[in-house]
């Protein structure tokens, strides 16, 4: 244990600049997120999939979308939020407008990031924002029908049902709006708002408090997948961050889809990789610390103790060996690792970025809405 500790005490302090050194077969520690050897190039979508409700996240996405974008110019970012909010995203990050909606408040530390890279960045160099996720609850399908009735041409006289009545008639608006001729944008947001709905029909609803219903469904990871493929399609000598939850970057067939959460499910990844795009994925993963999302902190009911590299070695024995480190990366495919949560732990992703401790993530948010 006394040669392991010096071991990783010196590879961290006698790294080149900018260069981490493995601390294990396949693990390198560094303190300093550009250090860490993280791929920059060969691929269409670079996937984060965070564990929600940790500080470091924020300040891990922003510095590999500063590392993207100075390597290769990647400019697009899409993330997990409603996709009737894209605008006033893209009108914060370019500083057009002040404010976000208060829709977007789990976002707004990261939304804030981008904001401030943007401000030093010319226009044609500046980072672009994309909501792919599903609508959700239905005031946010409402609003969207509304946004896109205004922007086609023909529309207005289309009958767009109250927010009670989305559920049952919501759908009924969507085919109408899409007989008239309109951009492919369009095309595309009415695509995700049918999806939306019939999410909702399942069960399935969230505003910034805790969701209701199975949030594995079939129609909101097809909804995403197929709003990332449309990204990559416009742009396709262009690459593409994509940061969302965890469960959605394995390229592993879930068992708890559904709305009773019984059935087969293809994480977004997975029907990435199968239309054949190029994928590189990584979830970060906290070894102890607590959380705060959608209006609930907790205490993380693990440690490091509770994990263990292929060795046998646990976790802690690694931390305590490298105790300036403030990031862990692993490389699965060099080795296996055993971390304390053993759903992550059993998911299949290029690496686990980690970090030794966590504290909740800031709350931006008011009164979460259900």
């Amino acid at each position: 244990m006394t040669c392991a500790w010096a071991a990783g005490i010196f590879a961290i302090a006698c790294a080149p600049a900018g260069q981490a050194q493995p601390v294990r077969q396949g693990i390198w520690a560094a303190r300093q997120v550009q250090a860490l050897p993280l791929p920059t190039h060969g691929y269409e979508v670079y996937l984060v999939g965070e564990l929600h409700g940790i500080d470091k996240n924020e300040e891990f996405e922003l510095r590999y979308l500063n590392l993207l974008h100075r390597r290769v110019g990647l400019q697009d970012v899409a993330f997990e939020e409603k996709a009737v909010y894209e605008h006033e995203a893209q009108s914060y990050v370019d500083g057009r407008s002040d404010s976000l909606p208060e829709a977007l408040c789990l976002r707004a530390g990261i939304l804030t990031g981008i904001r401030r890279l943007n401000a030093g960045l010319r226009s044609n160099e500046r980072i672009r924002v994309h909501l792919t996720d599903i609508d959700s609850p239905a005031s946010a399908m409402r609003d969207h029908l509304l946004a896109l009735q205004a922007d086609i041409t023909g529309a207005r006289d289309v009958v767009i049902p109250a927010e009670s009545d989305i559920k049952d008639r919501g759908i009924e608006a969507v085919t109408a709006l899409e007989h008239f001729r309109s951009e492919p944008w369009i095309r595309s947001d009415l695509r995700t708002i049918g999806h939306s709905i019939r999410a909702y029909q399942q069960g399935f609803e969230v505003g910034t408090g805790p969701p209701m219903g199975s949030p594995y469904l079939d129609d909101r990871e097809q909804a995403v997948t197929e709003n990332i493929l449309d990204l990559i399609r416009a742009r396709p000598r262009q690459s593409l961050l994509v940061l969302y939850g965890a469960d959605h970057v394995s390229r592993k067939m879930r068992k708890d889809g559904g709305p009773d959460r019984n059935l087969p499910l293809a994480p977004v990844a997975l029907r990435l990789e199968r239309a054949g795009v190029t994928l590189f994925s990584i979830v970060t993963f906290p070894l102890a610390g607590a959380s705060w999302w959608r209006g609930q902190h907790s205490d993380l009911p693990w440690t490091a103790s509770d994990g263990q590299l292929a060795s046998g070695e646990s976790m802690q024995t690694l931390l305590d060996s490298v105790p300036t480190a403030r990031f862990l990366y692993v490389d699965t495919s060099r080795t296996r690792v055993r971390l304390p949560s053993q759903d992550i732990s059993s998911y299949v992703v290029d690496g686990f970025l980690l970090f030794p401790s966590a504290q909740p993530m800031r709350n931006h948010c008011g009164t979460p809405q259900k």
